[in-house]
């Protein structure tokens, strides 16, 4: 006969805490604390799960909602603590490194850029051969922009481009300071603008999941 899943406790993130604060950082949601720092969690079955769409979109709604009220370090998704002692130990545990992360992410947002080739930039009739130094020198300038706008953020993330989609040159996520989200994502405009070949998706400030690696050792 199989075991029930013991109740446990989902965990989001952890956030900078508000000793005057009384209400949740995100609807749906409680926090452990530890001193000037929280997880923000949810009652969650204890067992091993993969998430699907619906968990994936809450994770997103609650991290969201909470950055828009203190910083806070993203967990990776479906992460769940066995009991509230469990993860009041974790946080005491880890507190110096934690609040040294809250504290280089604080009043930051994420931006994502992803570059892609302008439709129509390779001819239906070029050979294998145009089509490779094409995307050589097609690259060579993402590169460029890359380095520009790298050095308006406070840290950047290269991340792999889809092999099954050819019309992307390049993608990363950027570092950004709250108050310079305009002047980042101007200068994002003005690259699109100086390269047609190139198209420039821009989108955020979302919490910083690329910039945060929680570590949770047995």
């Amino acid at each position: 006969m199989a075991q029930t899943p013991l109740n446990g406790l989902r965990l989001y993130g952890v956030a900078a805490f508000d000793s005057g604060l009384h209400h949740p950082l995100a609807e749906g949601t409680t926090l452990v604390q530890f001193r000037a720092i929280a997880g923000i969690v949810a009652p969650a079955k204890y067992t091993r799960a993969v998430p699907d769409a619906e968990e994936l979109s809450d994770y997103t709604r609650v991290l969201e909602e909470v950055q828009a009220n203190t910083a806070v370090l993203p967990a990776p998704l479906g992460t769940v603590f066995k009991s509230q002692d469990h993860l009041a130990r974790w946080l005491e545990l880890h507190y110096f490194t934690l609040t040294q992360a809250i504290g280089s992410i604080e009043g930051h947002g994420q931006a994502r850029l992803t570059i892609t080739k302008t439709p129509g930039i390779d001819a239906e009739n070029a050979t294998a051969g145009e089509v490779r130094e094409s995307s050589k020198h097609l690259l060579a300038t993402a590169s460029q922009s890359m380095r520009v706008l790298r050095g308006q953020a406070a840290a950047t993330v290269s991340l792999p481009v889809p092999e099954e989609d050819s019309h992307v040159v390049a993608h990363a996520s950027f570092l950004v300071d709250l108050e310079k989200w305009s002047s980042f994502s101007d200068l994002v405009r003005k690259e699109d603008a100086r390269h047609a070949n190139l198209d420039f998706h821009l989108s955020g400030p979302w919490p910083p999941y690329d910039f945060v690696r929680m570590q949770f050792g047995g």
